[in-house]
């Protein structure tokens, strides 16, 4: 979203009182977006003086509303923001909404963590910086931008490198994650904003057990300072099962369960259970953060069912009340097309050249993957399409094993033989379709799988039988191919093997990016669900064979 025409767009009445310092604080009380042009737009101002907002940003300045409000209850304040890395969350978080607060007095002591003491006090000299040397703030807001400074003597009260204590009553405090918080006051003050900036580390200074003390740090040391304080995590993961790897699992999760019991919300970050103010949208944001109505008669056994269904490691996330808004650099149209999160910043022709490595899973997807990975690297992952269109195509069905609380995913494939130009097979696969699905052995399964035969051309839906046996044969009576049910002999670790020579060989392409196969084949075998890449390698090696194996294209039976 670009801001040129912001202020020009506003009410004629509210332009005009801008003319003065009384209207310009008064417009800008409710306005942060306002308060941002008017007072800090050097910092949102690109190397080619545009400035432009994400949907991210604008579901932020939504949230910051919020502030103007005072809390009631214990814990009602409590938000995680996921961003892709380099998404201006310090830069909005840290530094453009609490100086906003701050010159409003809608908050008066923020306490801010970061992974090192080190990394808080930055954040707090660049706030420092601003107030020192910003010229218009000072102008309208001068004993926001003046220290406080003792009685008897004109000297400032703290100054410090991880404090400082302003004129008008303001305090900013900066803390590395694991320094002494217990009892953190100023006077009787406590904390009434309290702020985490990427409190953990790298994957290489990181570990599964350090995170576990990071999270202990968090719930037993730095939450309980203040019950009643908004607090907002910002980050992006570093590792898998992280702090912030967990938020985003439950959030995920929760959007799924919400869809499989037929609820339905615009973006992932309206799906959140407990309800989230929101103050006026001044800018038309696309990303409302509010929460839909789903105070039902059935609310509280659907909380239940979901909180048991998670995972008892992610459950603090629920106890904690933290409200968790996910923002991948890659969203989806409801035609089912996709647009970046921030299309000034990453382009869909940069995001598409990138979205294949680990990296771009990490720290624009927040969806990571080890580092040390057993099977497929970044350089296996080749995308293209054949010269000559596509010859014999083949579904592969995963099908999700049922539990006594919930189904399984089901993993769909779509493989086909490449032809080249004059039309004749090559000795080439394409990927044409990787999924997962929520969906049960039944009529809604048979339904989606004639879709994707019809779609695809498939002629051939192969489904690997151990689980369900003869059951798959009624299921899938009467779709427009033919079924061919086999039981896997091998176990999943080898068929990977002699996949990933297939694509070693550069005998397998993708035609697209398949977000959830990349992320199961870059974390394969650590991870809970195999579905998709498991019907991929069905499909490959349905085609292909072992790679020892000489096939002959001329020989081979397709069906």
């Amino acid at each position: 979203m670009k801001l040129d025409t912001y202020v020009r767009s506003l009410p004629k009445e509210v332009r005009e009182d801008l003319g003065t310092r009384e209207g310009r604080i008064r417009q800008t009380r409710n306005r942060p977006l306002l308060f941002v042009l008017l007072y800090m737009s050097h910092h949102i101002t690109n190397d080619s003086g545009e400035m432009s907002l994400s949907e991210f940003h604008s579901a932020l300045l939504d949230y910051a509303v919020s502030w103007t409000e005072p809390l009631t209850k214990e814990m009602e304040s409590r938000d995680a923001f996921i961003a892709p890395r380099n998404g201006g969350k310090s830069t909005w978080l840290f530094l453009l909404l609490p100086m906003w607060a701050a010159a409003h007095g809608h908050i008066t002591f923020v306490a801010a963590f970061a992974d090192s003491a080190a990394q808080a006090e930055e954040h707090l000299q660049t706030f420092k910086t601003e107030l020192d040397s910003n010229r218009d703030l000072a102008r309208d807001f001068p004993s926001l931008c003046a220290p406080l400074t003792g009685q008897r003597k004109n000297t400032p009260i703290a100054q410090s490198r991880d404090l400082i204590r302003q004129a008008n009553g303001f305090a900013f405090i900066a803390k590395g994650a694991d320094s002494k918080t217990l009892g953190m006051k100023i006077g009787k003050t406590r904390p009434e904003l309290i702020l985490f900036d990427d409190i953990e580390p790298q994957e290489a200074n990181y570990s599964e057990n350090e995170a576990l003390k990071r999270k202990g740090t968090l719930l037993n040391a730095i939450l309980p300072m203040n019950i009643r304080a908004r607090v907002i995590f910002a980050g992006t993961t570093t590792m898998p099962n992280s702090i912030i790897d967990q938020m985003r699992m439950v959030e995920e999760k929760q959007r799924e369960y919400l869809e499989e019991k037929g609820y339905h919300a615009e973006s992932s970050s309206e799906l959140n259970y407990r309800e989230c103010k929101s103050g006026t949208n001044e800018f038309n944001s696309n990303s409302p953060i509010s929460t839909p109505n789903l105070y039902t008669e059935n609310f509280e056994n659907w909380e239940r069912e979901f909180y048991d269904s998670l995972d008892p490691d992610l459950r603090w996330v629920l106890d904690e009340r933290i409200r968790v808004h996910y923002f991948p650099v890659v969203l989806k149209n409801p035609d089912g097309s996709e647009r970046s999160l921030w299309p000034e910043f990453w382009s869909m022709e940069y995001i598409n050249a990138y979205r294949h490595t680990r990296s771009f899973a990490m720290n624009l997807m927040n969806r990571p993957v080890s580092l040390d990975a057993a099977y497929w690297q970044d350089s296996d992952i080749n995308i293209g399409e054949p010269a000559g269109g596509y010859g014999n195509t083949l579904l592969v069905v995963d099908p999700a094993v049922t539990t006594k609380k919930r189904s399984d995913y089901t993993g769909i494939a779509v493989v086909s033989r490449g032809l080249d130009a004059e039309g004749k097979p090559e000795n080439r696969l394409y990927v044409r379709y990787a999924e997962q699905h929520k969906v049960s052995p039944g009529p809604e399964l048979k339904e989606l799988v004639t879709e994707l035969c019809e779609r695809y051309g498939a002629k051939v839906v192969y489904v690997e039988s151990n689980q369900g046996g003869d059951v798959w044969k009624s299921v899938f009576n009467g779709i427009p191919a033919k079924l061919r049910l086999q039981r896997a002999t091998e176990s999943k670790e080898l068929r990977a093997t002699h996949t990933l020579d297939h694509y070693q060989k550069k005998n397998v392409f993708h035609v697209a990016h398949f977000e959830s196969l990349l992320t199961q084949m870059y974390a394969f075998p650590r991870i809970t669900h195999d579905d998709v890449v498991d019907a991929v390698c069905s499909g490959v090696l349905y085609f292909l064979g072992k790679p020892q194996v000489q096939v002959s294209i001329k020989a081979q039976s397709y069906i």
